[in-house]
C-alpha cells in the first residue's frame, strides 16, 4: 500500500504522544521540578526508533545511525553550530524587544531566521564536497563550548544542578535524541519508500524531509496540550519556526548521511544557549 512508511511514522508519533500523556505526565513534573528536564521522555525519543529499527530488521546505516565518517560530521555540524547563530540571534533580538518566542510577530521572525539559516547553509556547505577536518579540534572546542556555562555559573556563583542538567539534557536528547528520532527515524523511513528525488543547492531530499519536519513542529506545538488533562492549548507559534528549524536540520542529514552533523548543530547551540538563559533567568 502507497503510503504505508508515512502511516507508521504517524502512528508512532502519536502513540508515543499518547503513552506520554496517560503514563509518563506525572513522573515528568517530577523530573522537571527537580532537574530541569525530563530524562525519561528524553531517553524514550532514542529508545523507541532504536527498538523498531532493532525489531523489524533493518540497518541502521539506512537510518543514519552510524559513526561511518563521523569526522566529516563533527566538522559539518561545527560549521553549522556557527550558522545556528542566525535564527539564534533573531530569538534574542526579539526577547530584548520584549516578545516571548511563542508569541506571533516572534515567531514569523524567527521562522525567517531559519529561513535564512538554510539559505546560508546551502551556499557554504550544500554544493561541495564532504572533506574531513581536523576532529581532535573540533572535538576540543565543542567541549570548551559545553563547559563554559558550567564554567561561567561557577566564576558567577550561579551555578545550579540545573543548568548542569540543562547542559546534559540539551546536547544529548534535544541534540542527539531529536535527531536519532526525527532525522533518523522518520525521515529515513519515509525516504525508504519515497526516494530522495529532489535537488536543491547540491543537497538530494525528498517527502521524508517535509514529513519529519512537520512532526518535529507538531511536537513542539504539543508541548502545552494534554487532551487527559484538560490542557488543549496548541503552540503554533512554537511549530511555525520550528518546522524551518526541521527542514534545516533535515538537509544537513541529506548532506551527511548520518545524524552526528545535524546532532551536532542542533545540541550544541541548545545546550550552551539553554544553560546560559536559565542561569541568568531569561525564560
Amino acid at each position: 500500500m502507497r503510503g504505508r512508511s508515512i502511516i507508521e511514522v504517524v502512528a508512532v508519533f502519536l502513540g508515543s504522544y499518547v503513552v506520554g500523556w496517560l503514563l509518563l505526565e506525572d513522573l515528568v513534573r517530577a523530573e522537571v521540578a527537580l532537574l530541569g528536564w525530563s530524562y525519561v521522555s528524553g531517553a524514550l525519543l532514542i529508545l523507541v526508533p532504536v527498538a523498531i529499527l532493532r525489531l523489524t530488521g533493518r540497518d541502521f546505516k539506512r537510518y543514519g545511525l552510524t559513526m561511518e565518517g563521523w569526522k566529516q560530521g563533527l566538522g559539518v555540524g561545527m560549521k553549522c553550530y556557527l550558522v545556528r547563530f542566525v535564527p539564534l540571534g533573531t530569538l534574542l533580538v526579539m526577547h530584548v524587544l520584549g516578545y516571548g518566542y511563542k508569541e506571533p510577530l516572534a515567531s514569523t521572525v524567527i521562522a525567517v531566521g531559519e529561513a535564512a539559516a538554510i539559505y546560508v547553509f546551502l551556499r557554504w556547505i550544500g554544493g561541495k564536497p564532504l572533506v574531513e577536518g581536523g576532529a581532535r579540534a573540533d572535538l576540543a572546542v565543542m567541549a570548551g563550548l559545553l563547559l563554559m556555562p558550567v564554567a561561567v555559573g561557577y566564576a558567577l556563583n550561579r551555578l545550579s544542578l540545573q543548568v548542569v542538567s540543562t547542559v546534559a539534557w540539551q546536547f544529548l536528547f534535544s541534540g542527539f535524541g531529536e535527531e536519532i528520532r526525527y532525522r533518523g527515524y522518520y525521515q529515513s523511513r519515509v525516504n525508504e519508500e519515497f526516494g530522495r528525488p529532489w535537488r536543491l543547492m547540491g543537497v538530494s531530499f525528498g517527502p521524508g524531509l517535509l514529513v519529519s519536519s512537520a512532526l518535529f513542529a507538531l511536537s513542539h506545538s504539543l508541548n502545552t496540550f494534554n487532551p487527559f488533562r484538560g490542557r488543549l492549548e496548541l503552540a503554533w507559534g512554537w511549530a511555525l519556526f520550528t518546522f524551518f528549524g526541521g527542514v534545516f536540520f533535515g538537509l544537513v542529514r541529506e548532506k551527511t548521511g548520518s545524524v552526528v552533523a545535524p546532532g551536532v548543530a542542533h545540541g550544541l547551540p541548545d545546550a550552551v544557549g539553554e544553560a546560559l538563559a536559565k542561569m541568568f533567568g531569561m525564560w
